[in-house]
């Protein structure tokens, strides 16, 4: 068995693909798979194309839609960790992200009155998604209608993960059982490596130019990190996070970093998110009640002594720097 390696842009970022083949034909074939399945749903969640499904969606407020299943299940996947992060996982909040977005790219805060126009341009009450049986034919059929005006469903908090999911899960059912996958930090792995305990992954540090904090060892789990370390505004002194709390319609400012392991990468992609916004005596609170049982959840605080870290809860094998 041997290890081969292909990368390639996508939706802004690198998707990297290290597989263990017996050879580089049967290595390919499953690549292309995995590539197949990613071409088959970038246009469905890319929100930087209006052609894309959910653009289309967003534009036809008021308007019972018919939505395909994969979108479908991307929301209702969504739904659920906003009820298990007790609010704080919100992809009813794409008019406030993007007003932060847009903040952060002019360097200027938004009005008070601008903040509160977009948090209350929110809300799952607002949103209606429902499945029904065909009576013509054995499948069901998805609607969505959104009742409030100028309310924008964002799903790049959760996207990756689905789509990391799916691909993989062709990939496996195609013969690839040890793989890594990473598009832009969100990873799933497969089995080890032969001879191997696990595939290492590194942990990074606050600071682009920090070290690794901790190097781990890892097999059939994904990791996603969420912090600001890419993507910030620093006014006055205050970093602004692109992370924002549903419940305040503000980005978090105190600097930090959650890394959250967890079976499927659509759970990690969530639970980083939210553990990042529910803050650490809160995400303390609700680790075990999350789908993250198996998971290593990290902490880092920019106020400790460099390299400190606070854990919430280790579960896997760790090897620390």
């Amino acid at each position: 068995m041997e290890r081969f390696e292909y990368s390639t842009p996508t939706m802004g970022t690198i998707l990297k693909f290290v597989v263990i083949a017996p050879t580089q034909t049967i290595a390919e074939r499953w690549i292309d798979v995995g590539l197949s399945e990613i071409e088959r749903l970038i246009p469905i969640f890319n929100n930087y194309s209006p052609a894309s499904e959910i653009s289309k969606l967003n534009a036809r407020c008021g308007t019972r839609t018919e939505i395909s299943a994969d979108l479908y299940r991307a929301i209702e996947h969504s739904r659920r960790w906003h009820a298990l992060s007790s609010g704080v996982f919100d992809i009813t909040c794409g008019a406030l992200f993007e007003l932060w977005k847009q903040a952060r790219g002019n360097r200027r805060l938004p009005a008070q009155a601008e903040r509160k126009e977009a948090l209350e341009r929110s809300g799952w009450n607002h949103v209606e998604c429902t499945a029904m049986q065909d009576p013509e034919a054995p499948v069901e059929r998805y609607f969505l209608t959104v009742h409030r005006h100028g309310l924008v469903l964002d799903l790049s908090g959760i996207a990756t993960g689905y789509i990391i999911d799916s691909l993989t899960d062709r990939m496996i059912l195609a013969g690839c059982k040890a793989f890594l996958i990473d598009i832009g930090g969100d990873i799933r792995l497969g089995q080890a490596p032969l001879g191997k305990e696990g595939w290492r992954v590194q942990v990074a540090g606050l600071e682009k130019t920090d070290p690794a904090i901790m190097e781990l060892s890892l097999a059939n789990c994904s990791l996603t990190t969420s912090g600001d370390r890419n993507q910030s505004l620093v006014l006055d002194g205050v970093t602004y996070s692109h992370l924002i709390d549903p419940r305040t319609g503000e980005p978090l400012t105190n600097h930090q970093s959650c890394t959250a392991i967890a079976s499927t990468a659509i759970d990690a992609d969530a639970a980083a998110t939210a553990l990042s916004v529910l803050g650490r005596a809160a995400s303390s609170q609700r680790f075990e009640t999350l789908p993250i049982d198996q998971a290593v959840l990290l902490y880092c605080d920019a106020t400790s002594d460099p390299g400190q870290r606070s854990s919430i809860r280790f579960s896997r094998l760790l090897t620390e720097k």
